[in-house]
């Protein structure tokens, strides 16, 4: 039988761990830890307390600590349910999402008719980007507590995922009306509207998500996008965006090279009106659809919501300033006194000012890539340019990697 935490303790400790889980339900977890080591000092054996710990440590985002507790309560209490969950929600946060899944099916393994514990394991497939089976886990959830909010918001968030948008809307509609102010639910609501475009009711949802809880950083980012989608360039983009994310990846492939195998097939009608029109459409729409995303940051970063932009996103828009100011330089030289081959360093480098404006599009664990990959070639224009305009004979071996590093650096934004 489980016995309440304080229970056996000295009067003191017991105040100490009343007034923690006061604290921790008021949302006051730093103060929180600060009693339950109090507590822990007197009791350091606990298991109970150790759990406390690690839900107040979670609450604060410090994972490494949070599963250092839990795993304490664990060691003391190896059947502790609550124990697991906080330590999977510790490998959840720590990104280790295979060992945060088996923590979280040891915990179903010992209290199988736990909805939070279904609910948890739809939470990690669904960052494992499995929202089939995070779906399955929620419909287990709901059939235990078919009227929690919880469920209902990580319904729509699977059924997002997997582009069932009408679905998605229900099941948003049931968790507001479960829970009005439920800050997954309305932050839901606007990404579904992103995914039509964004506009007004994108930055309404975003807005009310931020209000409610103002650390969340996924409210944060939407709201962003949100306010970029007033732009009606961008709102198609994102249109455009969502549908070429739905498709399989050899689909995508082949939409992503129409553009390049259409310049081919005009090359017959070559000096005809009509043809050098569509060319210069067809190249004019894929760089707007690459510089796009780091212009309009470029705009928020200049005005009164520029906090909203995250740190990622920030580095990469001056990452983009950076090496399209360098690219239009190279022009300017280049069309004045400079040698020919300055214009294709310039064409290189404004390669580069796309994909590293749009590096925060990135995934999180692949983000070193193009950030490595603007330094190395940050170097080399500066080494390109000098032996270009000296007349060196390496300059064009030199100018030649800045040029295919950026069209890799593209393509690799769109697909990483």
């Amino acid at each position: 039988m489980r016995r309440s935490p304080g229970w056996g303790m000295d009067e003191t400790s017991a105040v100490a761990v009343r007034r923690g889980q006061a604290l921790l339900e008021l949302g006051r977890a730093k103060e929180a830890e600060g009693h339950f080591r109090t507590a822990l000092a007197a009791s350091p054996g606990d298991p109970e307390l150790h759990t406390l710990l690690a839900q107040s440590l979670l609450r604060q985002q410090r994972y490494g600590e949070a599963r250092d507790a839990s795993r304490a309560a664990l060691t003391a209490d190896p059947e502790d349910v609550t124990a697991h969950s906080a330590l999977a929600g510790a490998l959840a946060g720590l990104k280790l999402l295979p060992e945060a899944l088996e923590v979280v099916r040891r915990a179903l393994e010992l209290a199988p008719l736990s909805a939070g514990l279904h609910l948890q394991e739809g939470y990690v497939l669904l960052a494992q980007d499995r929202p089939a089976e995070a779906l399955e886990s929620v419909g287990r959830a709901r059939a235990l507590a078919p009227e929690d909010a919880d469920c209902a918001a990580l319904r729509a968030a699977a059924l997002y995922e997997l582009h069932r948008l009408d679905e998605a809307d229900a099941a948003v509609a049931e968790a507001l009306r479960l829970d009005p102010q439920h800050v997954d639910a309305h932050r839901i609501q606007g990404l579904l509207a992103l995914r039509r475009g964004g506009g007004e009711s994108a930055i309404r949802a975003h807005r009310t998500a931020l209000r409610l809880d103002p650390t969340d950083s996924g409210a944060r980012e939407g709201l962003s996008v949100a306010l970029k989608s007033r732009n009606p360039l961008y709102g198609a983009l994102l249109r455009y965006g969502s549908w070429l994310s739905s498709l399989p990846t050899g689909t995508r492939w082949l939409v992503l090279l129409v553009p390049f195998v259409l310049t081919r097939l005009l090359r017959p009608f070559d000096g005809q009106t009509w043809a050098e029109v569509l060319i210069v459409v067809v190249v004019a729409l894929v760089v707007l659809s690459w510089a796009l995303e780091p212009l309009m940051n470029c705009v928020l970063l200049l005005g009164r919501e520029r906090h909203l932009l995250s740190r990622p996103a920030r580095l990469a828009t001056y990452g983009f300033l950076g090496f399209a100011s360098a690219s239009i330089a190279t022009v300017v030289v280049g069309m004045t006194a400079g040698p020919p081959r300055l214009m294709t360093l310039a064409l290189g480098l404004g390669l580069w000012a796309m994909a590293t404006g749009s590096a925060h599009t990135v995934r999180a664990d692949l983000r070193k890539v193009p950030a490595i990959g603007a330094a190395v070639a940050a170097l080399l224009a500066v080494v390109a340019f000098a032996a270009t305009v000296a007349g060196a004979e390496s300059a064009g071996l030199v100018v030649s990697l800045v040029l295919l590093g950026g069209i890799a650096a593209t393509w690799f934004t769109v697909f990483a």
